[in-house]
């Protein structure tokens, strides 16, 4: 019967804690950081003030827990890009096409949001450190499904990182002033360049620069 009573507690616990995160998540994407206070996520989330302390006992923690669930939401996007994709016949313009895609998304806006505040916010930056180093490897499975004929090619973790950075750049642009043909020209560019990267021999990739 102990047990029992412990295995519920346990349930109610997992519950009541993922009513949080999908709350915090919520205040991001609608509110930004500003909005995402404590006591905010509280009352969206319907619990208690002691409830909300016992699981995230800082704003930091509540905010740095969040990025699993904005990694969740991103992942999400990407599959449902590449289910409506309308390019089968080049997997490498589609795989970057679903990444764009999730990158416009609210759930990939609040989490740079997030990354920007942490700039002089001391205490998040470290929180979000140690979510981030821990999402890292979903978001490594992400991309090693997108690019997974490609993905031992000497050159893939040079072109899967900088093909983040792109992306998160393209995302703050596009924030401000966005533009379909501007997007189409530049990621059309970028499957290029990465093309070149990827599918060079390894001779090709290893030989040393020719001084003029």
């Amino acid at each position: 019967m102990a047990s029992k009573r412990r295995a519920r507690a346990d349930r109610d616990a997992a519950a009541t804690r993922q009513k949080l995160l999908d709350a915090a998540v919520d205040c991001l994407v609608e509110l930004g950081v500003a909005g995402t206070t404590t006591l905010a996520v509280q009352r969206r989330a319907g619990t208690s003030r002691g409830a909300l302390l016992h699981h995230f006992p800082t704003h930091a923690d509540l905010l740095a827990a969040s990025v699993a669930e904005l990694v969740k939401r991103n992942e999400q996007a990407v599959a449902a890009s590449r289910a409506g994709s309308s390019e089968p016949g080049d997997p490498l313009r589609a795989a970057v096409n679903a990444l764009a895609y999730a990158g416009r998304q609210p759930a990939y806006l609040a989490e740079l949001e997030l990354w920007a505040v942490a700039r002089t916010d001391r205490p998040l930056k470290q929180a979000l450190i140690a979510a981030e180093r821990a999402a890292r490897r979903e978001i490594d499975r992400v991309y090693a499904e997108l690019f997974g004929k490609w993905s031992d090619a000497e050159a893939y973790p040079v072109a899967a990182a900088l093909t983040q950075n792109f992306l998160r750049g393209l995302a703050i642009s596009e924030n401000l002033r966005g533009s379909a043909a501007r997007r189409e020209q530049l990621l059309s560019a970028w499957t290029d360049a990465m093309r070149m990267m990827l599918e060079k021999s390894p001779k090709e990739a290893t030989a040393p620069a020719i001084r003029g």
